[in-house]
């Protein structure tokens, strides 16, 4: 593997894997724990897919590397991305704190709950077994450096 990609996994692993739960230890900062979330599957969606369909490669990086349970969702799950990241706003679903009884089921109000601690575990799974394939896989290591040398469509992470 080459610097940029060690680099961008341990960057990846420190700051969102090892950041996030400081996040979902309250109530009142889970809400950025879904931000970051959802952030975290654009950049491993962008490492992953050559397409530069931002939505086609995110909703395909939920189907692959979730829990089946998420397929039917990939696409509400895209729409919550944007309203997140642009609109500060949890469209089409609930969020919930440490309420893993409720992921994924129906609210009271007819979207769907998401529990922090569930939504955050599935993406921790998803990100090792994407960075395990990365570790394994030459073609996923070239798509994953191209990503990472174009600072037009994404960039190194570098920090101290």
């Amino acid at each position: 593997m080459t610097p940029e990609i060690q680099a961008a996994i341990r960057g990846f692993t420190d700051i969102i894997l090892g950041g996030v739960p400081f996040l979902l230890r309250q109530n009142e900062t889970a809400f950025l724990s879904f931000m970051c979330s959802v952030a975290a599957i654009d950049a491993l969606a962008g490492y992953r897919y050559k397409t530069d369909n931002v939505g086609e490669r995110f909703e395909n990086f939920i189907i692959e590397y979730f829990p089946t349970t998420y397929a039917s969702h990939a696409g509400n799950l895209y729409k919550l991305r944007c309203r997140l990241l642009h609109n500060f706003s949890p469209a089409y679903f609930t969020f919930v704190h440490a309420s893993p009884e409720a992921h994924l089921q129906k609210s009271p109000i007819g979207d769907t709950m998401l529990s922090d601690d569930m939504f955050f575990a599935d993406i921790k799974g998803a990100a090792l077994r994407f960075f395990d394939e990365v570790r394994n896989d030459t073609s996923r290591q070239d798509v994953m450096k191209a990503r990472l040398l174009n600072l037009e469509k994404g960039g190194a992470i570098y920090y101290e």
